[in-house]
């Protein structure tokens, strides 16, 4: 187990139990940070397009929607979501810091050029001289990728947001390895640390060479590239000529303005009494609604 994730717990366990403080200066840190974060997603403004070291792994056609100005849905729910990721990523930091972890850098400012562009970012901590990235997840998210069914080529695998690329390229602004995330459950509160690996030099080039090709296509950006096609619904091995959203779609914010017959429907295949939701972007006749 990772030591990080060691001395995390121990506190936590004799918190639990009365047998731990949080000292009265990173109680202030933290009302600070709490300020801070509610501050920021309060105050939001239009503003002109820049790259951001934070958004360069996501899809392309997701930052040229960005750029091209197209409005982002969100319900009225993301505004909480996006603040208690700021609130996790606050309270983590205190507790490392009382658990006696010596976190280096806090939010420091990084920057790399690519493709003769200068992008900016502000990562979130460095620790034991390499550079993590705090994430709250979801149970799933915690279990499957991060934690004890998953691990750093799970997450390498499977990444709509980008997190491999954005973490090497916080490194990179720093010149530090990347160490990987630290990351909450956000339901149970539990926390668990997904190591990247000591040797990286082939993961960072990669990385890096994803972020300059995004790079040199956001600075030609003209039109939507689109990255994905729907997939066919299959029920006991045969198509039901139901097409569902391509998984990265639904993550993003600008889903309705490539798929603008998007649906969020009950699953069509699904035989449970309460059938989850998912999107589609073709609805048979023969489809339940």
């Amino acid at each position: 187990m990772n030591s990080i994730q060691i001395l995390i717990q121990d506190y936590l366990s004799r918190g639990i139990k009365g047998e731990a403080e949080m000292p009265s200066s990173l109680i202030s840190e933290f009302k600070e940070a709490c300020g801070q974060a509610l501050e920021k997603q309060f105050s939001r403004e239009p503003r002109e397009h820049k790259l951001r070291l934070s958004a360069l792994g996501k899809p392309l056609c997701q930052q040229q929607s960005e750029k091209l100005g197209i409005e982002q849905e969100f319900s009225y729910n993301a505004i909480m979501r996006f603040l208690l990721g700021d609130l996790v990523e606050a309270s983590l930091i205190a507790v490392m810091k009382a658990a006696g972890i010596e976190v280096q850098e806090e939010q420091q400012k990084t920057k790399i050029n690519l493709d003769d562009t200068d992008i900016n970012g502000t990562l979130d901590v460095v620790i034991d001289d390499k550079v993590y990235d705090i994430k709250s997840a979801s149970p799933y998210a915690f279990q499957n990728k991060f934690g004890k069914f998953g691990g750093y080529s799970k997450v390498k695998e499977d990444d709509p947001f980008g997190y491999v690329v954005q973490g090497y390229a916080y490194a990179q602004g720093v010149d530090k390895p990347f160490g990987g995330w630290i990351v909450v459950d956000k339901s149970s509160g539990e926390v668990t640390v997904c190591e990247a690996p000591d040797i990286q030099e082939q993961d960072k080039q990669d990385a890096l060479d994803a972020a300059t090709v995004n790079v040199r296509k956001l600075k030609k950006t003209k039109r939507i590239e689109k990255q994905f096609k729907p997939t066919d619904e299959i029920d006991k091995g045969e198509p039901t000529g139901n097409k569902l959203l391509p998984r990265e779609c639904g993550f993003c914010g600008f889903r309705h303005n490539c798929w603008s017959k998007a649906q969020f429907l009950p699953k069509h295949t699904s035989r449970a009494k309460n059938p989850p939701y998912v999107w589609y972007t073709k609805v048979a006749k023969n489809a339940h609604t």
